[in-house]
């Protein structure tokens, strides 16, 4: 069981908004024409890389391919939109003209539009430059607003806000957003494990595990809860724990290099 304000969740679960349909409609005519090429490039590489016939290229390498085209111009329409942000004050926007953008946007599934463009901007994210680190993730967080503000039971968009505070180092905030996306799908194990990662970050170690434990309590091969509990041992500077943990967790999927030099050097064996 989860308890404290840490973990507060409504009794009943609501019911999950999926989108329809993956096209995306724009009210900007301009913004229109540029999805429609996107959609245009992403059918001509396909079939452009079909048609070469080389060997080595496979369906992976075809879909890798579109995906990075469809990326790099829809990072060019986020670039766009964001300065459009920057112009337009939204308080001199009508109250009516804005409720029926957002009825519009709602009834084409944008916010599932703006998850995934926040979503690849933490994809890009790199520690070794802090600016353009904190940037990404602070637009992060503006796109999720955007999709809270069309659909407010859009789990993922209240994730990745919290995935993006976390990453800013604003742990109760986090907290916060991914209780939010508890209460629009109590099933989200991928929250849950994220509230115990804050807690651990922040030292709360005594709150970290009691959501780790629960997160096992649903879901016994949890790779998240099980590395999150041998980390957290290793916070403790319980190197047994630790070692035991990182075992349970490298048995499901391999460590990344950060995760294995940690395991490394705690190992009883590695003196």
């Amino acid at each position: 069981m989860l308890s404290g304000d840490k973990m507060r969740k409504d009794e009943e679960d609501i019911e999950v908004n999926r989108r329809s349909t993956d096209k995306v409609f724009f009210e900007s005519t301009l913004l229109q024409r540029l999805s429609d090429g996107i959609d245009y490039l992403r059918d001509e590489s396909r079939e452009i890389l079909k048609e070469i016939d080389i060997k080595g290229i496979d369906e992976e390498d075809i879909e890798e391919f579109s995906e990075n085209t469809i990326n790099q111009i829809s990072d060019i329409v986020d670039e766009m939109s964001q300065m459009k942000s920057e112009l337009i004050d939204d308080d001199d926007i009508p109250d009516s003209i804005r409720k029926t953008s957002i009825n519009a946007k709602r009834a084409l599934n944008r916010d599932a539009d703006y998850v995934k463009r926040a979503q690849r901007r933490l994809d890009k994210l790199n520690r070794d430059d802090e600016l353009a680190y904190t940037k990404l993730n602070i637009r992060a967080i503006e796109l999720c607003d955007k999709a809270i503000e069309v659909n407010s039971d859009n789990p993922r968009a209240y994730y990745i806000k919290a995935q993006a505070l976390l990453n800013m180092g604003k742990y109760d905030d986090a907290i916060d957003e991914a209780i939010n996306s508890l209460r629009a799908d109590n099933d989200f194990i991928d929250a849950r494990i994220l509230i115990a990662d804050a807690n651990r970050l922040n030292q709360d170690y005594h709150d970290a595990f009691d959501v780790y434990d629960d997160v096992l309590e649903r879901d016994d091969t949890s790779f998240g809860a099980l590395l999150g509990k041998a980390l957290t041992y290793c916070d403790l500077e319980d190197s047994v724990k630790a070692d035991e943990y990182f075992k349970k967790a490298s048995e499901l999927e391999d460590l990344d290099d950060e995760n294995q030099k940690i395991w490394d050097e705690i190992r009883p064996d590695s003196a």
